[in-house]
């Protein structure tokens, strides 16, 4: 599972509506629901932006068994 459905499971699974995410982070909503749904390339920077607007690590989304 890449970051974009790790997130997307997060946000579904915490009943996170992606019109509240649009507002915090001030991207529209369509662009967030591309992201999601994986219709369009999530940025490192709106990746952040997100996760700040949600008050989460982005940690937590790493996949911890990949070797650096």
């Amino acid at each position: 599972m890449n970051i974009t459905e790790k997130l997307n499971k997060y946000v579904n699974d915490n009943g996170i509506e992606q019109f509240y995410i649009a507002q915090k982070t001030g991207l529209t909503e369509d662009t967030v629901s591309e992201m999601l749904n994986g219709n369009r390339r999530m940025l490192a920077d709106e990746f952040l932006l997100i996760c700040i607007a949600l008050d989460i690590d982005p940690n937590i989304f790493r996949n911890r068994s990949a070797q650096m």
